[in-house]
């Protein structure tokens, strides 16, 4: 096992935001065993701290972003993936605005900073973790699968627009320091030219230059973003070169040198720090490895999971769940909803089997999460031990949890209970089978 590591001296470098197009001061200085890689706002008061980390990250725009205590700082992937390639796990980096600067878009250039600053050795040994067994993440057609890997970290990633703009493309690289430099660490960001209105109507995109990323056209064609010239490029297929350089960004949020084998298809950031932050639970829990949980499932990742929609989508939320054991979930009840029209109108009640609805709709996010349940369906079969305990009145956060009793291929049986403001509410036991959603068709 390598030992933990920071620079040598302190360096400072300039740049300007690609998003923002903000100019950009960063002083890099060294840090001592433990402390892990610390963005500090040396533009606000009090110099708060942005630590590196998955429990840190923030969904933007088509970038990364870390968010602390409502501080942010914006596109720091290229930068993590440098520190990540010379093992530098422990850095305080200050920096005199929200967006890290892009410089050529690449790696390359932070490589060469971390360089000419040196690389100090702590003495203390770096945390590892190696991938025993499966762990796959999915959103809707992208997806990660990661298997166990002795020889180090493998990646390998496939590109896909649907048959528009480029075939689809693949690259495969065994990690190393030095390979990462020469082939993955110059390889630039880009977008497609149907981005161009979607940046402009967003007022994002002021630090893009002709030389910091490329343009991919409809025809297959490359330009330059602000000229619209012919752009060389640094390899034939640099995008998909940069698309691992983003994957380790990402995974440098774990704070581990990782080793497994990752087929990333279509994977952008988002799904990219959900499989760090699955790597960092499992970490966390060894004994949960390859089980350990996804936190905080946003509407939309229930409705990848769900058929349901409004009116009768009954979660809001999905604050814990461990695969194959447990969910926690959460629906905020409103006097808008529309049961309570007819349901106890002048004194209004949440109906009991809704109660019920909710549990099993948590239960069914709960089931479709195991990699063999995708494209299935949680049909609900038998309700049996109900007991209402208390009304449920509009204003009330209706806690829904379940823990799973019985598992099968295709059954499963869960045992359910929701509370509100700590007091019972309700319980059932629900069993599902687990059916194909084309036999719904």
């Amino acid at each position: 096992m390598a030992n933990q590591r920071t620079i040598r001296q302190e360096v400072e470098f300039t740049g300007v935001g690609l998003f923002s197009g903000k100019p950009v001061q960063v002083r890099l200085k060294p840090a001592v065993a433990e402390t892990g890689i610390l963005f500090i706002r040396a533009d606000l008061p009090d110099a708060p701290v942005v630590p590196a980390t998955v429990d840190a990250y923030a969904e933007v725009f088509r970038r990364s972003a870390l968010r602390w205590n409502d501080v942010t700082i914006e596109t720091p992937e290229h930068f993590l993936a440098a520190c990540y390639s010379m093992g530098i796990d422990n850095l305080i980096v200050e920096i005199n605005a929200e967006e890290m600067p892009v410089l050529d878009g690449s790696s390359s250039e932070f490589c060469a900073i971390l360089q000419s600053a040196g690389v100090a050795d702590l003495g203390a040994s770096r945390p590892v973790f190696e991938v025993k067994e499966p762990i796959t993440i999915s959103a809707d057609d992208a997806s990660i699968t990661a298997l166990p890997y002795p020889a180090g970290l493998q990646i390998n990633y496939l590109m896909d627009f649907g048959g528009r703009y480029l075939p689809t493309q693949t690259f495969t690289c065994d990690f190393q320091p030095d390979s990462f430099v020469r082939e993955i660490a110059p390889c630039r960001t880009f977008a497609l030219s149907s981005y161009y209105d979607e940046f402009k109507r967003l007022g994002v995109g002021g630090g893009v230059t002709d030389d910091n990323a490329v343009v991919i056209n409809t025809d297959g064609s490359f330009t330059r973003p602000i000229s619209r010239e012919p752009a060389q490029l640094r390899f034939p297929d640099e995008c998909v070169r940069h698309k691992v350089l983003d994957f380790i960004g990402d995974m440098a949020l774990t704070g581990l040198e990782v080793r497994g084998r990752f087929m990333a298809v279509k994977s952008g950031h988002q799904v990219n720090a959900r499989m760090a932050r699955r790597i960092r639970e499992a970490f966390n829990r060894p004994e949960e490895t390859g089980k350990a949980a996804d936190k905080h499932l946003g509407i939309r990742e229930i409705w990848r999971a769900l058929p349901h929609r409004f009116p009768f989508l009954m979660v809001d939320r999905i604050l814990e769940l461990v695969e194959d054991k447990r969910a926690v979930g959460i629906k905020n009840v409103s006097i808008n909803e529309p049961f309570f029209t007819g349901h106890y109108p002048e004194m209004p009640i949440m109906p009991g089997v809704l109660q019920v609805e909710a549990m099993a709709q948590v239960a069914g996010v709960l089931l479709l999460r195991r990699l063999e349940n995708v494209g299935k369906v949680a049909m609900l079969v038998s309700i049996d031990g109900v007991k209402l305990r208390r009304p449920v009145v509009p204003g009330d956060q209706l806690r829904i949890e379940v823990e799973v009793t019985r598992l099968k291929s295709r059954a499963a049986q869960v045992q359910a209970r929701t509370t509100v403001d700590g007091q019972a509410t309700g319980q059932a036991v629900l069993r599902f089978m687990l059916v194909d959603a084309e036999m719904l068709e």
